[in-house]
């Protein structure tokens, strides 16, 4: 049949949805579908078709066909998610709420769009808060899972783990929420319970004199590296949305040299073993034994990093400062501090930070995630597993069966 019956059976059939004609609707879209299988459009269409003239497992079929056909159009998984939903499949729903997410932020935010069309503002209310429910109850039932495989305290109390119980993962809590402390906002994970530090005295870190004296062989092993053509990269992706970070997106002025990156070594962790011998007596967080983020951060002279928050407050950000050629200085909440050679530095960078370097030549410093120093073993390995579990349903998530 040639395209042009394609299009005139597809113009009757969005003829007959909008007179709401709908099963005359999904008969049309159902031919259009048997002509050109291939096009997520007409997948999409017989959804709504059957959506609207009640048939919600035909629609499901319909919308998870057309994500399947072109799963980078987060419309599609908004309507599937929602049917899933209404059908009462809610994690399955989750799952296509939340693969919609990852390609389209506008599958949780249209709701907040009053130039929306009012049935994808319903629909995305319906994806936050089937998202927001299920995150919350996921974190629940990791917490008690894990409490369940500590083995028998004998004659004393269980450990406390209240703390990592009412833990907030800030963009799908299922619940109101306000930040306690002045400039701490933690865009990912927030624990109100902790005591809020914005700057922590080297003091609280008993490993930190370790790490210092190595500061020379560090800073040889970087040098080295630039000399051997070892590239530096953006710390701050191109493809970031953010408006705040527009002048940075893809620029060298801010830029890095990873070791470990999401707790995956690079090619060049080989060659600072030194650095790596250094680190090996320092408390930082690591998954499967490997850092969760190691690297070092070059700002160039006249660049400013602006005002942001971090993704959590379990978890404090230190910095082993290896090359600090004059006025290089950071703000921590509404606290200042000037980097200086070979002396950690430690903060929770969930509190507004900023950085500055006003010198003549590149500011170098190493960076690592560090156990927030309040929070007890039990408890840290508590919010690592909880954390674990969360990565593990995201990783493990598939587009459900019809």
């Amino acid at each position: 049949m040639s395209p042009e019956s394609i299009e005139a059976v597809a113009q009757a059939a969005t003829r007959a949805f909008r007179e709401r004609r709908f099963n005359d609707a999904a008969a049309g879209y159902e031919r259009c579908v048997a002509m050109n299988p291939k096009a997520p459009a007409f997948h999409f269409n017989l959804g709504t078709a059957r959506e609207f003239g009640g048939d919600l497992p035909g629609a499901i079929k319909a919308y998870l066909s057309a994500w399947n056909l072109d799963p980078s159009d987060g419309r599609l998984a908004l309507f599937a998610g929602a049917a899933l939903a209404a059908a009462g499949r809610r994690e399955d729903a989750a799952i296509l709420f939340s693969l919609g997410d990852d390609v389209d932020p506008a599958v949780r935010q249209a709701k907040d769009r009053p130039d929306f069309d009012s049935e994808i503002r319903r629909r995305s209310e319906t994806a936050d808060r089937v998202m927001r429910e299920l995150f919350t109850n996921l974190h629940e039932d990791s917490v008690a899972e894990f409490e369940r495989r500590l083995p028998d305290s004998g004659d004393g109390p269980p450990p406390d783990l209240s703390r990592v119980r009412r833990a907030i993962w800030a963009l799908t809590h299922a619940r109101p929420f306000s930040y306690r402390a002045k400039k701490q906002q933690p865009t990912l994970l927030y624990m109100p319970d902790l005591p809020a530090t914005p700057i922590f005295a080297r003091e609280r870190l008993p490993w930190a004199g370790a790490v210092e004296a190595a500061t020379e062989a560090v800073r040889e092993e970087y040098v080295e590296a630039l000399r051997q053509g070892a590239a530096m990269s953006p710390y701050v992706d191109p493809k970031t949305r953010a408006p705040i970070w527009h002048a940075l997106r893809g620029n060298m002025d801010w830029s890095s040299l990873h070791l470990y990156k999401m707790a995956q070594e690079t090619p060049l962790a080989q060659h600072f073993p030194r650095t790596l011998e250094a680190l090996a007596a320092a408390e930082i967080v690591r998954i499967d034994g490997k850092p969760v983020e190691l690297f070092f951060s070059r700002l160039r002279p006249g660049t400013h990093i602006p005002p942001h928050f971090g993704g959590s407050n379990n978890r404090i950000t230190i910095h082993l400062p290896l090359i600090v050629p004059g006025e290089c200085s950071i703000r921590v909440g509404d606290e200042f501090h000037a980097w200086r050679e070979g002396e950690l530095f430690a903060f929770d960078d969930s509190f507004e930070h900023e950085a500055w370097n006003h010198a003549d030549s590149d500011r170098v410093v190493l960076i690592f995630e560090s156990p927030h120093p309040d929070l007890s073993a039990v408890e840290r390995q508590c919010v690592e597993f909880a954390i674990e579990r969360r990565g593990q349903w995201l990783r493990e998530r598939a587009v459900p069966a019809e």
